[in-house]
Formats: C-alpha cells, sequence, structure tokens
C-alpha cells in the first residue's frame, strides 16, 4: 500500500473541515485553502484559466485534486473571489492569490465548539481546553455556560445541535456517563465531527461498555488525539495537535 504523501494528508485534514453553508463564508473559505495550498507549495500562486475555468497543467494538478475532493467540483465562482479581491485577474487569462487570501491563514477556522466530558475525571482539562481555543479566536462551549434554572437536556440538544465540533475529552470512566453518552449520539445524529482526545491512560474497548453503535463507529474509527503522558508537556502537545486540528498554529 503506498504511503500517503504531505498533499494527501494535507488534503485529508481539510476535507474533515465542515463546508460552511453560508455563501459569504464559502467564498472565505475557498479563499484560505487555496492560499493554504499555495504556501504549502501544492499549486502555485497564479493559477491558469481556460475559458473562465481552472484547467488541467503540471503545476494545477493538485489543485484540480483538492476542488474535486473537497468541494466536488462545485466551489463558489471565481468571480465572486475576484470581486472581493482574494484573486487578482490578469490580462493574459491567469489569476493571482492575493494577500488578501494570505491574511486568511493567520485568523482561525470560523467553527463552534462543544466540550463533553465527565466533571469528576476530566474537569481541570475542559477547563484548560475550554481556555486555549478561546485565545485561538474559536468559540467553544463548557457546560457551566448553562444559564440558571435551565432545562439541562433541553438545553445541551439544542447547543450541540448548532455546532460544527463535538470535542470528547475520554478517560477511563468516561463512557459510563450517560450524560456524555447522549451528547456524543446528539452530536451524531447532528452530523457534528467528533473530535476524540484521550487522556489519563484511557484505551477505547468496545466490550467494556454498552454503547450504541453508531458512537463504536464513531470512537474506533475517528483519527484520535492522545495525551500520550501525564504531564503539562504531553497535555500541551495534545492541546497544540488540537488547535493545528482548527489551522491554527501556536
Amino acid at each position: 500500500m503506498t504511503e500517503p504523501t504531505g498533499f494527501d494528508q494535507w488534503l485529508e485534514r481539510v476535507c474533515e473541515r465542515p463546508l460552511p453553508t453560508n455563501p459569504m463564508a464559502q467564498i472565505r473559505a475557498l479563499a484560505k485553502e487555496l492560499a493554504e495550498g499555495a504556501a504549502l507549495r501544492y499549486w502555485d500562486v497564479q493559477l491558469y484559466l481556460f475559458r473562465g475555468a481552472l484547467t488541467q497543467s503540471a503545476s494545477q494538478q493538485m489543485l484540480l485534486t483538492y476542488l474535486k475532493r473537497r468541494w466536488n467540483d462545485e466551489y463558489p465562482s471565481l468571480g465572486l473571489l475576484i470581486r472581493n479581491q482574494y484573486l487578482l485577474l490578469n490580462t493574459n487569462d491567469t489569476l493571482d492569490i492575493a494577500e488578501k487570501a494570505f491574511n486568511l491563514l493567520e485568523e482561525a477556522e470560523p467553527a463552534n465548539i462543544f466540550i463533553s466530558y465527565k466533571r469528576s475525571e476530566s474537569s481541570a482539562f475542559a477547563l484548560l481546553v475550554l481556555a486555549r481555543l478561546k485565545m485561538a479566536g474559536l468559540e467553544p462551549f463548557l457546560d457551566l455556560a448553562l444559564e440558571p434554572g435551565e432545562d439541562w437536556e433541553a438545553g445541551l440538544k439544542e447547543r450541540i445541535q448548532k455546532y460544527d465540533y463535538l470535542i470528547a475529552l475520554l478517560g477511563p470512566k468516561t463512557l459510563t456517563s450517560p450524560v456524555v453518552v447522549q451528547e456524543l449520539t446528539w452530536a451524531i445524529e447532528a452530523g457534528l465531527t467528533v473530535i476524540p482526545i484521550w487522556h489519563n491512560r484511557f484505551r477505547f474497548n468496545a466490550e467494556k461498555w454498552s454503547l450504541p453503535p453508531e458512537i463504536e463507529t464513531v470512537l474506533h474509527k475517528t483519527h484520535t488525539i492522545r495525551v500520550l503522558e501525564e504531564s503539562p508537556l504531553g497535555y500541551n502537545n495534545a492541546i497544540v495537535e488540537l488547535l493545528n486540528r482548527f489551522g491554527v498554529t501556536p
């Protein structure tokens, strides 16, 4: 089996990001990813056109692969990217990726993130993740933010259904929590991207818990971030990997 290339690994990470539904957010996402690919030298800063569409060339093979895999070739109009100054049109039927697009690389992905955890096991870690995500300009939610007197079950379900990601902080006893199992179920039903983070020597073993099949599948097949050692460095490395997942380089 052929080992994945750097481009393959990058494209896999990009395709894991939820595509925004808002048309203007889609334009911004495409501009940022065009700049990201150019910065990584997967394609040139100058893009080639034929009859108004991006064309195949030696320097654009990876670009066309990205557009097919990420957007199924239904990406926003290049004219809209030009109008919003993310692309500059040249007189020789080429486009330059503009500085405005590269400036997007310094910004975090606009993502809403729900943090699921068992309080008796992961409270300190949850607060650390919450603080670091906020520092990066992301929008995490921890159940500490529920309003006094609010129906916790209805409140959590409603929030989860509106979010893009669910981060599951998994310790040895986390999956014995009916609340965590319910949050995972709601997240999967709503189509959220689930990011498991194992800590405190957690290992996933489906035989230890009576979990719904959909949760077993997600936890078994999803790429996992792991705290490799119970130390400040181990937790920091896991959070850095998490931030990288959202396009943030600390």
